[in-house]
């Protein structure tokens, strides 16, 4: 199933990539559960992440422009608003709907398993070589602050899985 993070849609074999704030080659910027700072940053070109602390805060991050929750509690504001929502397991995301659902793991065997169910996996992981066994296993949203080395494993495990062609094509001839 793929995953909608405000107009953003990433499917199955495409990936992305989660920053501390907006940075260059970042799909989603966390930024402060402020609505202040998220309208600030909806007017670039990020998807906009919050970790609120209260539904209220939720709510109104939500309103103003922020796409996806962090945290359990908040299932029910991202289902009444129609927010997307960063959660421990498929079940904390009661109501929210479907292509909205974003489960946090640090197991490449839970990760290969929630996204054969077809759920969206997300893990926090600064080794490119770790990097590219959660993508192999089905992950595509990886936090990281190394965005280069980030996206450069990321790129080549959808070329080999086949979602995008190889940046460099040479055949081995003697």
């Amino acid at each position: 199933m793929e995953l909608r993070l405000g107009t953003r849609i990433i499917s199955p074999g495409h990936f992305a990539i989660m920053t501390e704030g907006p940075a260059d080659g970042t799909d989603i910027a966390v930024v402060a559960a402020d609505p202040e700072v998220v309208r600030a940053v909806r007017a670039d070109r990020w998807v906009i992440a919050v970790a609120p602390s209260s539904e209220e805060q939720a709510a109104a991050c939500v309103r103003a422009g922020a796409d996806l929750l962090a945290g359990d509690a908040f299932a029910g504001v991202a289902a009444a608003t129609g927010a997307a929502l960063l959660c421990s397991a498929p079940e904390r995301a009661a109501g929210v709907r479907p292509d909205g659902v974003l489960v946090h793991v640090t197991d490449p065997y839970e990760a290969e398993r929630l996204a054969g169910a077809g759920h969206a996996v997300l893990v926090d992981e600064a080794e490119p070589a770790v990097v590219s066994v959660f993508a192999w296993a089905g992950a595509r949203v990886f936090r990281t602050a190394d965005v280069d080395a980030t996206r450069q494993v990321l790129d080549m495990v959808a070329s080999i899985i086949g979602t995008r062609p190889p940046a460099v094509s040479r055949r081995g001839l003697a």
